[in-house]
C-alpha cells in the first residue's frame, strides 16, 4: 500500500481526499497543529519518519484579503513553508505534489482560458506568493507535479472543513433571507471537489509538471448562481432571489478560465462547470 502525507490535513481538500481515499492508501493527513511547515526542521523530521512515497502539498493561507493585509505573514506560509516541504521530499526520495491556484493568471491582460504555456502575471499578493513558490519549488526538486486549482465547490459533511464556494454560498444566503448580488464581469472555473478528488490518483502516472486542473467555465458568476438556483429546485424564484452585480470588476472583467487541455492529453478529464454543479446536487440530493 502507497503511503501518501497530506500537509493542511484538515482543509477543505485534504480532509475529504483523506476520507475517499483511506481504505485504498496508507494516509497521514497533518494539520497546522501537527505540523507547522514553517520550521524546516521539524518538517523534515516528519516526513521522515512516516517515510511517505507521495507528500501532497495542501497547506496554505489562501485568503487574498488577508495575504494583502499580511503579507510578510502569508509569505513565510505560502512560500517558505512551500520550500521546507520541497526540501525534505528532495533529501528523503519523496514524489511531491504541490498545489498552487489559478490566481497566478489574475494579472494578465489578454483574455482566457489560459493554458499552462501563457506567462502568468498575478496581481494579488495571494497569487504572488504561489506563482514564487512554484519557480523556487522547481529549482529543488525533479520529482514534482505543480497543480493550479480552480475555485473548488462542495456541500458541508460531518468532520470535513466547509470552505466558501459558489454552492454552499448560495445556500447561505437563502437560508439566512440574504440578498444575493453576482458579478456580470467574473469568469472562472469551479471545480466539483469529488470531481477533483477521483480523478486525483491518476496524477500519479502523468509526467511531472504544472497542470491547470479542474473544470472549464465560459459562463459569468451570475450565470453559475442562477445554475444553482435552478439546481436546488428554486428556478421560479431567480428574478427576487438574485441580482446582477454590474459594478464589480465593470473597468476590467475578471477573468481566471483556465484550458485543462494539457490534463486531457493525458486521459484526465472534467466537466464543464455547468454540468458538475447540477452533479453536486444531484449527488447530495438537495433541494430547497
Amino acid at each position: 500500500m502507497k503511503k501518501i502525507l497530506l500537509t493542511g490535513g484538515n482543509g477543505f481538500f485534504a480532509s475529504r481526499f483523506t476520507k475517499f481515499y483511506e481504505n485504498k492508501y496508507n494516509i497521514l493527513a497533518l494539520s497546522h497543529k501537527d505540523l507547522d511547515i514553517t520550521d524546516e526542521d521539524k518538517t523534515y523530521k516528519a516526513i521522515k519518519e512516516f517515510a511517505p512515497d507521495y507528500v501532497i502539498h495542501t497547506a496554505g493561507i489562501a485568503n487574498t484579503n488577508f495575504c494583502e493585509e499580511n503579507p510578510a505573514f502569508t509569505y513565510d506560509i505560502n512560500v517558505n513553508g512551500t520550500l521546507n516541504v520541497g526540501k525534505a521530499c528532495k533529501d528523503l526520495n519523496c514524489k511531491m505534489i504541490f498545489l498552487s491556484s489559478e490566481q497566478v493568471y489574475n494579472g494578465n491582460m489578454e483574455e482566457g482560458p489560459y493554458t499552462e504555456n501563457i506567462k502568468p502575471i498575478p496581481n494579488t499578493e495571494y497569487g504572488k506568493q504561489k506563482l514564487e513558490a512554484e519557480n523556487k519549488i522547481k529549482n529543488i526538486l525533479d520529482e514534482l507535479w505543480i497543480l493550479r486549482f480552480t475555485w473548488l465547490f462542495g456541500l458541508p459533511e460531518k468532520n470535513c472543513k466547509v470552505n466558501a464556494n459558489i454552492v454552499s454560498n448560495m445556500i447561505n444566503s437563502i437560508l439566512n433571507g440574504k440578498d444575493i448580488k453576482e458579478p456580470v464581469n467574473e469568469y472562472r472555473g469551479m471545480t466539483y471537489i469529488y470531481e477533483l478528488i477521483e480523478n486525483f490518483e491518476k496524477i500519479f502516472d502523468i509526467p511531472y509538471g504544472i497542470y491547470n486542473i479542474g473544470s472549464e467555465n465560459n459562463l459569468n458568476r451570475y450565470e453559475c448562481a442562477c445554475l444553482v438556483l435552478k439546481g436546488l429546485g428554486l428556478e421560479n424564484r431567480l428574478d427576487c432571489l438574485i441580482k446582477k452585480d454590474f459594478e464589480k470588476y465593470k473597468d476590467k472583467p475578471r477573468d481566471l478560465r483556465i484550458s485543462n487541455q494539457k490534463l486531457k492529453d493525458q486521459g484526465i478529464k472534467f466537466s464543464l462547470t455547468k454540468d458538475a454543479i447540477l452533479k453536486c446536487l444531484s449527488e447530495f440530493n438537495y433541494k430547497l
